[in-house]
């Protein structure tokens, strides 16, 4: 796979400043995800079937495994990874609890807004303070029916509950009643024909036998009971139950409190009544199709071995088939011509109709992106994702600050929401200009990598001002800043994840994110510690520092900075017949009686320092196999070597240490293992990680 836009290589100076000694080896930080990972499933052995879960759980546990295999070429992650998203995808089914739309997902009711006001009692009516606000009285009395402050749950959080209690003289119910409402939708109470979860804490008192706590969803309109949960204990226990709406969104529909028999004796307790809509959420979806996105790519970019090719394709399937075109109804156009997506027109949000923060339209994109980045995918992939990162692009704004060497430097800054539309306010009551937050900016900046390495969106330069803006809260601020924009208190460490990867564009991120994470080490155990595995995963993947497509334009000319070996253009040169992927990629040509015929380039280190070099390469013909050395020319003798029989193209890894000292010239060596015999040899796709 080629990056539409290329980078020169990293020079020794801009390394030199960046070195930090490591008290813990790549050895010792690969036993640390291993030890959390295992922890991880036998905790949650079964993956999660709440959207939530998946995605602020296990997304970032997928993308953490496919980030180890980058940077181990271990096919343990590769399995565990596909054994997980097969889970996942089990779980998904058409219907969520917002009917049959033809789309598999997952549902959560979390977000959605609270259908009953005053769900906990906190609030009393203005003119009666026996009674909570929002709620009413049917044939009930202040006696029977009211708010108390003293029997709540003992949470540290309740400030009142409710209570009602039979009257068995009345010879009539007692209720206490709050109907469903949507204060952000005028027109619609609720969602119609959807499912809604209620959960509370609830308990009896003093009730005659029979006699039973009692929640019921009853719709007026069309006299119906739609629930009924029931209450026998006699302490506060937690109650949870579903139900579904009516066709209409305008009936009545009342959430009612009372006892099972008005003929008998009961006091009922009830307390943190939440009722809420199971919708399904696009930033859960891309979250969770992000990682399987890269797996995609992996397959059909040659990366993996050809029996991951169905697998792959399945997934592309689920993604193409169900996850893509069931957000189609919620895209829009920016006010500069761009697209966004929005809220759902129900009750998922406080902002029905309105553009999504940044974070969330932009995790949908970063699945984009990265198929975008298979060259001859769909080409709508690649529409997609920049026509949405240029709808993020436009909201950044260019900040300064000064660097430790003491040098003004650009910045990227942005807000966690901006109006983007004209559907978006701020007039709702919900403003959410300010500053974007460290934890969501993780997103936004994943999205940029992606686009980045698709070509799309953001040039080399620009991606720097997001390294500096990376750099400004981990290394410039006193701590790791919660915010993006301004130093402000501590974010945890788990949120280096995707900052980290800006490392390719200022290694001293990498660096100083190591040094930070190294004083956690001992503290990173325990399941409890799971975000860390991301940050992990990066230090051991490491940061880019060379990178060569071969897709020079010249005829027979070599990359700069390669030269020939005792080869000529004849025998070591650029052709579409070694292209991986790409237009050309480098043949090496034995000629028996010229001996070595080497591709040969000077590698700038910085001293000590562990590199991983990864190829595509393939022995195309011949009895020779193909080889990639690491030579130290000064001290005359091989750091590493590998070499490869492979017929097909196939991935070529080698790690390698560098001298300690400076000065020795140290070169990459591309060619074959056999002089005396005619073969080809072909490489592509050459990059060069530094890993420690």
């Amino acid at each position: 796979m080629k990056k539409m836009v290329k980078k020169a290589s990293l020079s020794i100076l801009l390394l030199g400043a960046c070195k930090v000694s490591a008290e813990y080896t790549q050895s010792d930080w690969v036993k640390k995800f291993d030890l959390i990972s295992a922890q991880y499933q036998a905790q949650y052995p079964d993956s999660f079937s709440r959207s939530s879960n998946l995605a602020w759980a296990e997304a970032y546990y997928l993308d953490a495994l496919i980030e180890m295999y980058l940077g181990t070429h271990n096919q343990k992650y590769l399995d565990l990874f596909i054994s997980r998203v097969n889970k996942t995808l089990a779980l998904a089914k058409d219907n969520t609890g917002m009917g049959e739309d033809g789309y598999a997902g997952w549902g959560e009711w979390v977000y959605s807004i609270d259908a009953i006001q005053n769900f906990g009692a906190e609030f009393a009516d203005m003119q009666d303070n026996t009674l909570p606000a929002n709620w009413r009285r049917w044939q009930s009395t202040a006696d029977t029916a009211y708010r108390n402050t003293v029997d709540k749950v003992d949470d540290g959080k309740s400030i009142a509950a409710f209570t009602v209690k039979t009257a068995p003289e009345t010879n009539r119910w007692h209720v206490l009643q709050s109907p469903l409402i949507n204060p952000y939708k005028p027109n619609s109470n609720y969602d119609p024909n959807s499912k809604y979860q209620i959960n509370f804490h609830a308990k009896i008192e003093n009730c005659e036998e029979g006699v039973r706590g009692l929640v019921q969803i009853y719709d007026f309109t069309d006299r119906k009971v739609l629930l009924n949960k029931y209450i026998d204990s006699q302490s506060y226990q937690y109650h949870i139950a579903d139900f579904i709406t009516p066709s209409k969104a305008t009936n009545d529909v009342q959430v009612r409190l009372y006892a099972s028999d008005y003929r008998k004796n009961c006091t009922v307790y009830f307390d943190n009544i939440r009722v809420k809509s199971w919708r399904e959420y696009l930033v859960h979806d891309g979250m969770i199709t992000a990682p399987i996105a890269k797996f995609i790519k992996l397959a059909r970019t040659g990366r993996l071995d050809s029996r991951f090719s169905h697998i792959s394709d399945s997934y592309y399937d689920f993604l193409a088939n169900h996850i893509f075109p069931k957000w189609e109804k919620d895209l829009y156009s920016t006010l500069d011509n761009h697209l966004v997506y929005l809220f759902p027109d129900d009750s998922s949000s406080w902002k029905p109709g309105q553009s999504l923060p940044h974070n969330q339209y932009l995790a949908l994109q970063r699945t984009y992106a990265e198929l975008a980045q298979i060259e001859g995918s769909d080409p709508h992939h690649k529409y997609m994702a920049q026509a949405l990162i240029d709808a993020f692009k436009s909201s950044l704004t260019l900040g300064r600050f000064q660097t430790k060497s003491g040098v003004q430097a650009n910045k990227y800054e942005w807000s966690y929401w901006s109006i983007l539309t004209d559907k978006d306010t701020i007039s709702d009551g919900f403003n959410w200009t300010g500053t974007e937050d460290t934890s969501h900016g993780n997103l936004d900046v994943a999205a940029a990598v992606s686009s980045y390495k698709a070509g799309v969106g953001f040039n080399t330069v620009e991606m720097s001002y997001f390294a500096n803006t990376a750099d400004f809260m981990i290394s410039h601020c006193d701590n790791f800043s919660m915010h993006v924009n301004k130093c402000y208190a501590s974010e945890s460490l788990t949120s280096l994840r995707w900052w980290m990867q800006l490392a390719e564009f200022k290694p001293s991120i990498y660096h100083d994110s190591e040094a930070k994470l190294t004083q956690m080490y001992d503290a990173i155990q325990g399941v409890g510690q799971r975000y860390y595995m991301g940050a992990i995963a990066q230090l051991i993947k490491g940061y880019n520092v060379y990178e060569q497509p071969f897709d020079v334009a010249l005829t027979n000319a070599l990359p700069e900075g390669w030269r020939h070996w005792q080869s000529t253009p004849d025998t070591v040169f650029l052709s579409p017949n070694s292209a991986f992927s790409g237009s050309q990629g480098l043949t090496v040509k034995n000629k028996p009686t010229y001996g070595w015929q080497v591709a040969q380039k000077v590698f700038d280190y910085e001293p000590g320092a562990t590199y991983r070099l990864e190829s595509m390469a393939r022995v195309f013909s011949g009895d020779a196999n193909g080889r990639v050395m690491i030579y130290d020319a000064t001290s005359k003798k091989s750091i590493a070597q590998v070499i490869t029989t492979s017929r097909d193209w196939s991935p070529l890894t080698l790690e390698f240490t560098v001298p300690n000292t400076a000065g020795h010239v140290v070169q990459i060596y591309l060619y074959s293992s056999k002089w005396q015999v005619d073969s080809e040899i072909h490489f592509d796709d050459l990059e060069v990680y530094r890993i420690n």
